[in-house]
């Protein structure tokens, strides 16, 4: 729910900075763009359309509730191709 939200805001954001709905101009609009998630963290939108979040190790509680027990200090830049999957060497890693 909140990469919907968060997409959402953001293709609003590079719409207004284009100044048109065309889909060229408004994903080159797209670099770069952020937005503070409800998550309370400020997101970027990479050179790979991939978003830079936060990474966070957390231990579920009797409640159902988690306690985080380890996050990174700041979003990290995400990998679009896992290494772990046969195939993906050698695949861009940027948007044409």
């Amino acid at each position: 729910m909140e990469a919907t939200y968060v997409g959402i805001h953001m293709w609003a954001q590079a719409v207004k900075k284009a100044g048109t709905t065309d889909p060229d101009k408004v994903r080159a609009a797209m670099y770069g763009q952020t937005f503070k998630a409800p998550d309370g963290f400020t997101l970027t939108m990479g050179e790979n359309h991939h978003l830079y979040k936060p990474v966070m190790i957390g231990e579920v509680k009797g409640d159902g509730q988690f306690t985080v027990v380890w996050k990174t200090a700041k979003p990290i830049r995400a990998q679009p191709w896992s290494p772990f999957i046969a195939g993906n060497e050698g695949k861009p890693d940027k948007v044409m």
